[in-house]
């Protein structure tokens, strides 16, 4: 049975703190309550609170609906076969070996496979994505949702706007026949089947709007026109206002979404344009969060939505980078910069 390790983490993270729990008693904790093993052809559904915060493990388990709707501390898939897996927000990493032909739909820190072969992953990840000695892996944006995702989310300390969904680190890459591509996102609402889940998750959880955004990361734009807004610290309100907006806008496409930790001189060169230095102190040592937009005109639109739309309010903490600048700072934003240890 794995074990959750600082070993596996990634060279370069930035990890949103927590929110502080209350001490739990151990002592009656049951470790066959935290444990799927070698089960075929049946539907599982660990309920919120049955897990909470605990690692978890799968492991041999073939043909199987497997749903995970709670906080868990680290999770193990090992031997599986034909799966069908939902894992909740994990505070730490996720880690499938040995897998073949499974599904899964991901919310953690950090993501690792290993000997993992025909593997469909939509995820939202806090870090690079990791597969190594993995074969045909296919990678989409997380999209799916019930009624306590996002106090679970926030419990284990993630941003749903900070997904690397689509930035793959591969340890073994092979320039010509590469190991992992972009699953078509349409696809992803298919990867599980809720309605094996009996009641776990109902047709009106799986139509609410959206807690984590979809974004494009690499696929191919509808549109080369494109604008990047910054939101300083202290602007989460604002940011899921903004997301909310550009997914309700048939004419807008979410890009890329990020939130980091930046130097100094990084700073200074994100916000240069806005001669205005306070802002650079405002922002040291915080969280700052880009959002790239893409559609036709989609720069004065939002220009436009600043300015007259609720989002007038929050003109303290958004900046809008300048139409000219926009291409330039948006590469190195969302590909150059890497998180700070």
């Amino acid at each position: 049975m794995g074990k959750c390790s600082s070993k596996e983490k990634p060279a370069q993270t930035v990890k949103h703190k927590a929110p502080a729990k209350p001490p739990k008693d151990r002592k009656n904790l049951n470790p066959a309550d935290f444990v799927i093993s070698k089960r075929t052809g049946e539907v599982i559904v660990k309920a919120e609170g049955s897990i909470d915060g605990e690692q978890f493990n799968i492991e041999e388990c073939k043909d199987c609906d497997i749903f995970l709707l709670d906080n868990l501390a680290c999770a193990f898939v090992d031997e599986c076969e034909n799966c069908r897996i939902y894992i909740g927000p994990t505070e730490s990493s996720v880690m499938l070996r040995n897998c073949r032909s499974c599904d899964f739909v991901i919310a953690c820190q950090q993501y690792r496979t290993r000997d993992c072969t025909d593997c469909k992953c939509a995820l939202l990840c806090m870090t690079e994505p990791i597969i190594e000695t993995s074969s045909n892996m296919q990678f989409a944006c997380f999209d799916f949702g019930y009624f306590s995702l996002r106090q679970q989310i926030d419990r284990a300390g993630l941003r749903p706007w900070n997904n690397k969904w689509w930035m793959v680190y591969d340890f073994n890459k092979n320039q010509d026949r590469p190991n992992w591509s972009l699953l078509p996102q349409e696809q992803v609402r298919g990867l599980l089947r809720p309605e094996a889940a009996a009641g776990g998750v109902s047709p009106d959880e799986l139509e609410m709007d959206r807690v984590v955004p979809v974004t494009l990361g690499s696929r191919p734009r509808p549109s080369q026109e494109s604008c990047f807004v910054v939101f300083l610290p202290d602007s989460e309100a604002y940011i899921e206002a903004f997301v909310t907006k550009a997914d309700r806008s048939p004419d807008w496409t979410l890009a890329r979404a990020r939130a980091t930790l930046l130097a100094e001189d990084r700073v200074k060169s994100l916000l240069l344009w806005t001669k205005e230095p306070k802002l650079i102190a405002q922002c040291k040592g915080r969280e700052v969060t880009g959002v790239e937009v893409c559609g036709p005109g989609v720069w004065e639109q939002v220009q436009e939505a600043l300015i007259s739309t609720g989002l007038a309010a929050g003109s303290k903490v958004i900046r809008l980078i300048p139409k000219e600048e926009t291409p330039t700072m948006a590469k190195v934003f969302f590909e150059a910069w890497k998180d700070e240890i």
